[in-house]
């Protein structure tokens, strides 16, 4: 037999089937959700009334924060402004109330000359979303290519002039110029205040920074009288001199020598946290070896700093730069620096300066050795050997105790300080090579 044939039902035609707004069993059929906008969202600004006027644009700049692409930079009166150079579409806007410090950097690690600009909102970068992002964006010291840049009038959107920086010229000038409509301070390093034991006559500016790693980043560490930067790795951290601890502010740690680690102390600031510990402390790690000496001398020269309010700091440093500089050598015909521009001098060395009695009683000796015959190893009355004997290396008698006042390997101060297992692995080495060599004697007796 063959399978009863199935019969489908036909499908009902379009007019028997419910428009989405027709009722159906007395209900109202709510209308389809309109597609999702495919429209870009663009970070909002506060700012976008008459009142903020444009003041100066810089063309196309490489911008690392805080968006990652070629924009128009322009400050305006109250912001400062990213927009596509294409489009003309707002990519992000920073209020220029919420930056505290600016910084014009020489970018390192690059084979040709390179200009970084940081705006900071914070010293200690916030985490938080809503927090204010940081400004960062560079370009060549020598233009790759020509570009105008704009100037405005005071109040209007007009441009009143435009500078054009034609191929090869310098854009330092251009770059202080915009930087010169910020209400911020402006740092620059100097190899004056600092300069790395690594840095070549060629460093330039660049020789104020030294590379390192916090973490896994690698970025460089900058030293300026106010104090130390963490930049070219985003988060940037800025360590001013009142921030940091009055003791042990600045660590070097180096097993080996060849590389060490920097540790800085700042004070926690009060966020309400009674557990919470009041000093923060960040390691900056491969640090080469040879920077300790400068890193050791930018703290000590600024140790009396540390801890203190701004307003202290500020009015200690005209006093103290007075002396500092007039000790420091200046820069040579050619504007390089020669040799270390930093003092090696200790403001504690006055401490250990030669009294009137040491002066005198180093006189009366003088005197007697003269009188003595000046010769080593000349005896006195009363036949014991003299101290120009002493210092010959002659040889005296075992019951004769030596004056402490007199030897110059018993004064104070004299010998370096060593530790107790230092001391017994010395001994322990000499009293085995005299036992090994007592043996052989008398091995060599029996045979």
């Amino acid at each position: 037999r063959a399978p009863p044939s199935r019969r489908c039902s036909p499908l009902p035609s379009a007019q028997t089937v419910p428009s989405p707004t027709r009722a159906t069993n007395g209900r109202a059929l709510s209308p389809p959700p309109s597609p999702p906008s495919k429209t870009r969202s663009r970070q909002k600004t506060a700012h976008d009334d008459a009142d903020d006027a444009p003041l100066f644009t810089l063309p196309s700049i490489s911008t690392t924060s805080p968006v990652r692409k070629k924009v128009d930079v322009t400050v305006h009166a109250r912001s400062i402004r990213f927009v596509n150079p294409t489009t003309r579409a707002l990519e992000a806007s920073i209020p220029l109330a919420s930056l505290t410090r600016a910084f014009l950097l020489p970018t390192r690690g690059k084979p040709k000359g390179h200009w970084t600009v940081l705006l900071l909102p914070t010293d200690v970068p916030d985490k938080a979303k809503s927090a204010a992002q940081q400004v960062i964006f560079g370009l060549d010291a020598l233009s790759a290519a020509s570009f105008e840049t704009t100037s405005y009038s005071s109040g209007t959107s007009t441009p009143t002039s435009t500078t054009t920086v034609v191929k090869g010229e310098e854009t330092a000038s251009s770059v202080r110029k915009f930087l010169s409509h910020i209400p911020v301070p402006l740092l620059e390093p100097s190899p004056i205040v600092f300069r790395s034991a690594c840095a070549t006559p060629k460093s330039g500016q660049g020789a104020a920074g030294i590379d390192a790693y916090l973490a896994a980043k690698s970025g460089t560490l900058w030293f300026f009288d106010t104090g130390i930067l963490w930049g070219e790795s985003k988060p940037c951290e800025f360590w001013s001199v009142s921030d940091l601890v009055p003791k042990d502010a600045v660590r070097l740690i180096s097993a080996t020598g060849r590389t060490c680690s920097v540790i800085l102390s700042r004070k926690r600031a009060p966020d309400g946290d009674e557990d919470a510990e009041d000093v923060v402390e960040t390691a900056f790690s491969m640090v080469d070896g040879r920077e300790q000496d400068p890193i050791d001398t930018w703290a000590r020269h600024r140790k009396h700093l540390f801890g203190k309010s701004p307003a202290a700091t500020a009015a200690a440093q005209p006093a103290r730069g007075s002396k500092t500089n007039e000790a420091r050598p200046a820069h040579g015909v050619n504007g390089s620096v020669k040799g270390p521009v930093w003092d090696d001098s200790d403001p504690d060395d006055d401490d250990f300066e030669a009294s009137s009695e040491d002066l005198e009683n180093s006189s009366t000796d003088e005197d007697e050795d003269s009188e003595g015959g000046g010769g080593a190893g000349s005896a006195d009355e009363n036949g014991s050997l003299s101290e120009g004997a002493e210092e010959g290396g002659e040889e005296f008698s075992e019951d004769e105790e030596l004056d402490p006042a007199r030897h110059p390997l018993l004064r104070p101060g004299a010998m370096p300080r060593m530790s107790k297992a230092a001391i017994n692995t010395v001994v322990d080495m000499v009293h085995r090579d005299f036992v090994d060599e007592a043996s052989d004697e008398e091995d060599e007796l029996e045979d």
